[in-house]
């Protein structure tokens, strides 16, 4: 850096002394519009820059540099590295170097024997707000001290009380900027929300209403299958009725056969006997001839008879297989009958379930349709409170 000499000041005693305060050191560099761009408030935008002096200088000519620059607020004493080691606040220095015995006492000594070396040291890129309350949780008799900036342990410039008011104006007004920011991001988000918590209730009305109706179709179904299925029971029934009607006629058309063969059986003993009738009556002569003709009449009925029994024979042989198909067909029947009975139960079974479900699902529908309801409703409130924080 630059040296520069006062009125009565050596140039081996100080380090850096510019002409006015409050200059940026070289090296410090700004982004757009005076902020940092690695955050919104940098230290180096208020950082002042105040003369940084040996730790061997003279209280005198210390004090001949603070009269050469009126508006400096202090003088900072560094070691080899520009490491800080003391702080000279103008006005306590002032106040020490003013007495009736000052000039004899103090004003050839070393300034580091008045320094105060208790200070407040912090980095370029600490957090402005934590440096903050750092300084301002320093005690009373300390609180108007200038605050130490460093950049890698290198003394950079100092901050005042004043700086650090405007610092924490600064971080006011961007943490009011981000709360109006986020208090509209929100209102847009609540915005999309209440939108979004409307088409919300809107479907879960129309699913109510659907379910409502497939719980009316689910319930006409399963009374329709629980008819036809009452029909389907009535018609087993019907059909093990007519299976037993069947049976028992295949047992009374194998009994009229049994009669039928008797009939027969005695239709061959008449048409014997009426053949022994003929040969008796032939024998006789003319006192048979009346005989003859009656024998000849038995066995012509004989004849006859044992022809009807066989006639009756086949048609019970046929009514007896006509019977028989038909059990065999009642049997199937009754078989499907059943088979088409159980699906239907599982029908009925499956249509219960359905109900069931769909009730679940209007109940479900009906928490959705509330919740969102209720969710819109908040949305709404929490929308009308964001614009009065906007307002």
């Amino acid at each position: 850096m630059q040296l520069e000499r006062g009125t009565h000041i050596d140039q081996s005693t100080v380090y850096v002394k510019k002409q006015k305060a409050g200059y940026m050191p070289e090296g410090v560099a700004r982004s757009k519009g005076g902020i940092m761009s690695a955050r919104k408030i940098s230290v180096t935008e208020y950082c002042r820059i105040v003369p940084v002096l040996k730790p061997s200088i003279t209280c005198m000519e210390a004090l001949n540099m603070l009269k050469e620059q009126p508006n400096l607020p202090c003088m900072i004493i560094c070691g080899e590295n520009l490491e800080p080691e003391g702080l000279l606040m103008k006005d306590v220095f002032y106040r020490k170097l003013t007495g009736r015995f000052a000039a004899e006492l103090f004003y050839d000594r070393p300034v580091i024997n008045f320094a105060q070396t208790d200070i407040l040291v912090v980095e370029s890129v600490d957090d402005p707000a934590l440096m903050i309350q750092r300084a301002l949780q320093r005690p009373e008799s300390r609180f108007y001290d200038c605050v130490m900036i460093t950049r890698e342990g290198r003394f950079t410039g100092v901050l005042t009380v004043q700086d650090l008011m405007m610092m924490s104006g600064k971080l006011q007004e961007e943490a009011e900027e981000q709360r109006q920011y986020t208090v509209s991001e929100n209102y847009g988000h609540i915005s999309g929300m209440e939108h979004s918590l409307f088409e919300v209730s809107k479907a879960a009305n129309l699913t109510l209403g659907e379910c409502l109706r497939m719980k009316e179709w689910t319930v006409e179904g399963r009374l329709k299958l629980d008819e036809a299925g009452q029909s389907y029971a009535e018609a087993v029934e019907h059909m093990n009725r007519n299976q037993k009607q069947v049976a028992r006629l295949i047992e009374d058309a194998g009994k009229i056969s049994s009669l039928t063969q008797g009939i027969a059986e005695l239709a061959d003993r008449s048409g014997l006997l009426a053949i022994n009738a003929s040969i008796e009556a032939a024998h006789a002569g003319s006192h048979g001839k009346g005989f003859q003709i009656v024998a000849d009449e038995v066995r012509s009925l004989a004849s006859q008879t044992r022809r009807l029994a066989t006639d009756i024979s086949g048609l019970l042989e046929r009514i007896g297989q006509l019977a028989e198909e038909t059990g065999v067909l009642t049997s199937s029947g009754v078989r499907q009958i059943h088979a088409g009975a159980a699906q239907l139960t599982e029908g009925s079974r499956m249509f219960g379930e359905l109900e069931q479900a769909v009730g679940n699902v209007e109940k479900t529908g009906r928490s959705v349709y509330r919740l969102a309801g209720d969710a819109a409703e908040q949305a709404l409130s929490v929308k009308e409170e964001l614009e009065r924080t906007l307002a």
